[in-house]
């Protein structure tokens, strides 16, 4: 009886997705993503800026991404390299290689998505400042992008389960350092992520 007692116990914390400490989060929420008008990738400004150290904002997160470092002057050659076909790495959406030509840089929260949310609102400084933003910015390859593309997480979360509540958890931050709102079900499917034994041994970070 104590046996199966133990057993039941262990397969009611493997189901039941308790809070943890990473689920318990707050953020103003909406009922919906509503899609809003006007929408125009160039309203965040005309690509990838170009930092003190004359590295583009896509050369700085390939470097800190796959090499765990920093672009800078004497980088510079090599973040270029790693931003072009010889680039390699583990795609942390999927736990796959990513094949060399194939590594793109995904925006954690959509552009598209942050302007249905409130960017639309923003200046234009603003808008280039989150198209750049590191926080929001990660090596992955081009068909996990791709298969997420403007997805919020009621739609699409990574195949990794591991990579799911850090996924979530950087949207989260996302969306609180520019002040936006997100849906209540994305919100519920974050913190579903991050709950239960799932939830404990998820990865800290991307």
């Amino acid at each position: 009886m104590r046996t199966y007692l133990t057993i039941l116990v262990i397969l009611t914390l493997a189901i039941v997705p308790f809070p943890t400490a990473r689920s318990r989060f707050s953020i103003p929420t909406l009922p919906q993503r509503a899609t809003v008008l006007g929408y125009d990738r160039t309203a965040f400004g005309p690509g990838w800026a170009i930092d003190g150290t004359g590295c583009t904002t896509r050369e700085r997160i390939v470097v800190r991404d796959l090499d765990s470092t920093q672009c800078s002057p004497d980088m510079l050659p090599v973040a270029q390299a790693r931003a072009g076909a010889g680039a390699t790495g583990t795609d942390p959406f999927t736990g796959d290689v990513m094949r060399r030509e194939d590594i793109e840089i995904d925006h954690i929260l959509p552009v598209s998505a942050a302007w249905d949310l409130g960017a639309h609102r923003w200046d234009d400084a603003t808008r280039i400042a989150f198209y750049n933003d590191p926080l929001n910015l990660i090596a992955v390859s081009s068909a996990a992008n791709q298969a997420k593309s403007d997805k919020l997480p009621s739609e699409w979360m990574p195949p990794n389960r591991r990579a799911r509540c850090a996924y979530g958890t950087r949207i989260v931050e996302v969306a609180t350092q520019y002040r936006l709102p997100l849906p209540a079900e994305d919100v519920k499917v974050i913190k579903r992520a991050c709950s239960g034994v799932m939830g404990l041994v998820a990865n800290q970070q991307l």
